[in-house]
């Protein structure tokens, strides 16, 4: 028989291993897009893998995304949130990342894992397949 601070124990770290969870399959995601993006450059051009930035508002928008129990704030956090990374995505280096990551959060905040999966495979092939020069 479990006792009471078994019980306690368990349901704090579920939700640990939940967001734990979240921020790894984000972050393999976006080294998987950022890989792709960075291969096309010269040394002395290539940014970072992951971005810390890029996924530093992937992850809260995920946060925020769990944290809704409405699915009309979530789709107009979304919604904003895509706004948001088009406009940063037009200063910023990794400029054609931010939207995909953003839409790959979203989806990984709803809980939908397997489409994220596909985005990012779709991603990657476009990134791989696509011409180095004038990203």
């Amino acid at each position: 028989m479990r006792t009471e601070a078994d019980r306690w124990l368990g349901a704090l770290f579920h939700g640990w291993v939940e967001l734990l969870t979240l921020f790894l399959m984000l972050l393999v995601a976006l080294a998987i897009i950022g890989w792709c993006w960075n291969r096309g450059f010269r040394p002395a051009d290539r940014g970072p893998v992951v971005p810390v930035m890029l996924l530093l508002v992937g992850y809260g928008l995920i946060l925020l995304l769990r944290a809704f129990k409405h699915d009309h704030w979530a789709a107009i956090t979304i919604g904003v949130a895509v706004l948001l990374s088009g406009f940063i995505g037009r200063g910023s280096h990794p400029r054609g990342l931010w939207t995909p990551a953003i839409i790959i959060a979203a989806l990984l905040g709803l809980g939908l894992n397997l489409s994220a999966a596909a985005l990012v495979l779709v991603v990657a092939l476009a990134l791989l397949l696509s011409a180095r020069s004038g990203r």
